[in-house]
């Protein structure tokens, strides 16, 4: 949550009307607080993050023109509160009303944003947004024409009432009032904007006043289903990667779940289509199901992928590693990456295509493969010419696993 000046969390409840003495001047009314017997107990709003606001969610009492009438609240939001949020979007505004008991429960006004103007005044009018309310509670009023944010310039959010004599609709939360920013307030149509608390000395409060900003960043697209084995041993690491593109070419990151309870955390960040990788071991044996989901920098987050099924076994697991040629012979290692020895590993090496004229095929088998270690094989001497693929496969009765890659055989060298 991006919260702006000194908030204290206010413990002592106003129970005393409050009249304001005004000036001769007709856009200095009198203004009064409400009865403190119809607030029983402070009101605390919780919000959700990435809300501009002076007060500190708590309503303690509320204010209303002695005389009754029209007036428009509002708060200066200034660059050092929109520091992180230049091109983000104001979407919606958020405020108390308050209703006195005996009088009428609906009020209808308008949401204002304006642009820059002077420290004391708004600029431009950019925005108005109806709204209608009814009953003592916390109100947000969604703006139908967002406003894209210049954190370089102020901006002014205004709450635009009419009330009748015995009303006191406008929250405040506790004081004491962030000069120029928290407590702004007009009653002749903005030709003057007043603060309270400094020209209201008596109404030393911020209004329960709140500008809601979200990124206009797209979410990233939902990431490929991850990339793995199906089969896994109890305590082996297991990697798995995927990735996906970002519509507006910012970083990502990602979030593997395990399905065990567990997950990566976030991983990154990452170029956008850039593949990432994480790694995982479970304890149990149980079919797992693998999904990841990516967000951006703004944290804007994407769909979770389609899941990737393994099973943890416990068991031998054999992997063929890479496959190697040379001089008259083709090579490789199997690895028993599972949590129980391998033994009486079958194994062979084949050759498809081109001229053989020598160790088209070959076989054998290996005694035992220790968990976590790994053999050597080859092929028996291989002679003739022309390309061919080489398939290696090893299989013991709890697991197999093939291996091919493209080769070149000129006459006893294998490329």
């Amino acid at each position: 949550m991006k919260e702006t000046g000194v908030l204290l969390l206010a413990t002592l409840m106003i129970l005393s009307t409050v009249v304001v003495s005004s000036d001769t001047n007709n856009d200095t009314p009198e203004f009064m607080l409400a009865d403190g017997d119809y607030i029983s107990q402070p009101q605390t709003n919780m919000f959700d993050p990435d809300w501009i606001h002076f007060d500190d969610g708590t309503n303690v009492n509320s204010i209303g023109i002695v005389e009754s009438g029209t007036f428009e609240f509002g708060i200066r939001i200034t660059p050092t509160e929109l520091v992180g949020y230049d091109d983000f979007t104001l979407t919606v505004v958020k405020w108390y009303h308050y209703v006195t008991q005996g009088t009428s429960e609906e009020h209808s006004g308008e949401i204002k944003i304006y642009d820059g103007g002077t420290s004391t005044m708004p600029g431009a009018l950019i925005t108005t947004e109806p709204y209608t309310v009814e009953g003592t509670d916390w109100f947000e009023i969604p703006l139908s024409n967002p406003v894209i944010i210049d954190a370089s310039k102020d901006i002014w959010v205004t709450v635009e009432i009419t009330h009748i004599i015995g009303e006191y609709p406008a929250g405040v939360g506790p004081g004491p009032v962030v000069p120029g920013k928290g407590g702004w307030i007009t009653t002749n149509g903005g030709a003057t904007w007043r603060q309270l608390g400094i020209d209201y000395p008596g109404l030393n409060y911020n209004w329960n006043l709140w500008a809601k900003v979200e990124t206009s960043s797209q979410p990233p697209e939902t990431p490929e289903i991850p990339d793995g084995p199906s089969v896994g041993a109890i305590g082996v690491e297991c990697m798995f990667s995927t990735t996906t593109t970002e519509p507006d070419g910012d970083d990502v990151y990602y979030l593997f779940d395990w399905d065990d309870g567990t997950d990566s955390g976030w991983l990154g960040p990452f170029d956008s289509g850039a593949m990432a990788s994480a790694s995982h071991s479970w304890s149990e044996v149980d079919t797992y199901e693998i999904r990841v989901k990516a967000k951006d920098v703004y944290n804007v987050e994407s769909d979770w992928s389609d899941s990737k099924v393994i099973d943890i076994v416990d068991a031998p697991i054999l992997e063929i590693g890479d496959i190697s040629g040379g001089l008259f012979k083709v090579s490789t290692v199997i690895k028993n990456i599972g949590s129980i020895d391998a033994m009486i590993v079958d194994w062979s090496i084949t050759l498809d295509g081109g001229i053989i004229l020598l160790g088209r095929e070959s076989s054998g088998s290996v005694v035992s493969i220790p968990v976590g270690d790994e053999a050597t094989i080859s092929s028996s001497l291989i002679f003739g010419f022309g390309k061919t693929m080489v398939t290696v496969s090893a299989e013991i009765s709890e697991s197999s696993d093939t291996s091919e890659r493209d080769a070149f055989v000129l006459l006893f060298l294998i490329l």
